[in-house]
């Protein structure tokens, strides 16, 4: 089953009573159906985009299960969308990235948020549940396994790490707060004549760029891909409500493509694609820069640079892009740790057993 869009909740679906907790109370999930919708910044008004619908769509489009739920307990006290990964063997592990979001901890709602996913876990043969609980609580310890931090690197994980920038100010002012250098790449960029196009509709017209330049930085910084239809499927269904693209250009040739993404007040850089031609002109210090001024045009708060290398390495081979983030100025956003709930431990340690070889043979 897939992400909501539109209708009313379904009826109760699952209800549970834990006589042993002092705080006596009903909870009730509901699953949110292709017919049906649910709106989950009632929980929180700076939802996480891998929370958000359209989310579930990129994932569908890879041929990933989405299921998203609500939990209740009169009104909405926890939200969660989990997509399932395909494993060796027909089996599988379900990921909730960012989630479940919850909006006030009690042993009671976490011990009847376990009871329930592994009971979609069981429905879906899935060997464990990772969970990323947002905001994070020392609580939830207490009910869920952590996660070897061997497991933490993958394509499919949200980072620990990220990297925001605070929109207060004016540009003048946010733009003289920068470090001399950086100031000189963005002001170099519009005296070298490289023009920024902002892009809120038709997105598709410009897929051809954005993935000629995303092949280009791929083999550049020696990372992989999805394949090709997944970033078209993202470009045919974006919005201009919360999606806009970023173009520098040197006349009519297009050298960077910046793919921003808003939820809530937090305007998100999902995907940066440039071209090593003319990078002297620095084009891609101006397409950030302005891809932050943009944010702040439509009013967000926040400017999240996406995942950054942390201390501990367990982002290995992140450090250029970092830098090149942490240059614009800003703070870390640190996330909890992941914990995961075993339902098959069998062929969870065979898991986390070729997950620790493959950390090693990387270093």
């Amino acid at each position: 089953m897939s992400i909501g869009r539109g209708g009313s909740i379904p009826p109760l679906h699952t209800t549970c009573k834990n006589a042993k907790l002092t705080k006596m109370e009903t909870l009730q999930i509901r699953e949110i159906e292709e017919s049906q919708d649910f709106n989950s910044n009632t929980l929180f008004q700076e939802i996480p985009f891998t929370q958000m619908p359209f989310y579930g769509t990129w994932q569908e489009a890879l041929g990933r299960k989405v299921r998203s739920f609500v939990i209740e307990d009169g009104e909405p006290v926890a939200y969660f969308q989990i997509v399932k990964y395909p494993l060796i063997g027909s089996r599988s592990y379900l990921y909730i990235p960012y989630g479940p979001m919850v909006k006030e901890y009690s042993d009671e709602l976490l011990l009847f948020i376990k009871k329930e996913l592994k009971r979609i876990a069981k429905e879906e043969q899935a060997v464990f549940v990772r969970v990323d609980f947002t905001p994070a609580s020392e609580d939830i310890a207490k009910f869920f396994k952590k996660a070897p931090g061997y497991t933490y690197h993958s394509a499919y994980f949200q980072p620990r790490l990220e990297w925001v920038l605070d929109l207060e100010g004016s540009e003048e002012e946010m733009l003289m707060a920068r470090k001399k250098k950086t100031r000189y790449s963005i002001r170099l960029g519009e005296h070298e004549g490289i023009k920024i196009e902002f892009v809120e509709e038709n997105f598709k017209d410009y897929f051809e760029d954005f993935y000629r330049l995303m092949s280009e930085t791929a083999e550049r910084n020696g990372f992989s891909l999805h394949v090709k239809d997944y970033y078209k499927s993202i470009f045919e269904n974006l919005k201009s409500e919360y999606a806009y693209l970023v173009l520098a250009k040197d006349g009519d040739k297009v050298l960077v493509v910046n793919l921003i993404i808003i939820s809530g007040q937090t305007a998100n850089y999902v995907f940066g694609a440039s071209s090593r031609e003319e990078d002297k002109k620095m084009p891609a210090y101006l397409a950030q820069w302005k891809s932050i001024m943009k944010a702040k045009e439509r009013g967000c708060r926040v400017y999240s640079f996406g995942g950054v290398s942390d201390k501990e390495g367990k982002y290995h081979g992140w450090e250029g892009l970092t830098l090149f983030k942490k240059k614009f100025g800003g703070r870390e956003l640190k996330h909890g740790d992941f914990f995961d709930l075993v339902v098959n431990p069998f062929w969870y340690n065979l898991y986390n057993f070729r997950k620790l070889l493959k950390s090693l043979i990387s270093w």
